[in-house]
């Protein structure tokens, strides 16, 4: 069996995984360069705002609601330890390990919430927001399909 020109044309049309992809590269290359300003990544970012909500038992529950496999979790979670943005939580209890914010952690996701705020706000007002949110509707259910 051969692959024509056209089966990788279609290929390269229909792929949800080709489209996904250059969709989050895109908009992720965009938080990474605003949020070098105050020496974050877009990655970095998401995960001081998830820990700072306290919203997460674990890495592993982290982990699993952001879609990020638990190595990779971990070599994301070392560098905002090691700046000291991050840092166990002593009063865990159990295996689960929990990280919390430090003094400085909340220093810095406060210094990056207004550049986010522009980013989105700019995203928004090029997409308006209820197209963004019925995006956000579509990629919740590609998720759900994709790990059926």
């Amino acid at each position: 069996m051969s692959i024509t020109l056209e089966d990788l044309k279609a290929i390269g049309s229909r792929c949800a995984g080709v489209r996904t992809l250059m969709t989050a590269r895109t908009v992720a290359r965009l938080f990474d360069q605003q949020m070098k300003q105050v020496g974050l990544t877009g990655t970095q970012f998401t995960l001081l705002v998830a820990i700072g909500s306290r919203q997460f038992g674990s890495i592993s529950e982290l982990g699993q609601t952001l879609c990020i496999e638990k190595s990779t979790l971990s070599r994301n979670l070392r560098p905002l330890i090691e700046d000291g943005l991050i840092e166990r939580d002593t009063k865990s209890t159990g295996r689960a390990i929990v990280h919390r914010l430090t003094s400085e952690g909340e220093a810095r996701l406060k210094a990056a919430y207004p550049i986010w705020q522009g980013v989105q706000d700019g995203l928004e007002d090029k997409l308006g927001v209820d197209e963004v949110r019925d995006g956000y509707r579509f990629m919740a259910k590609l998720r759900h399909a994709a790990m059926a």
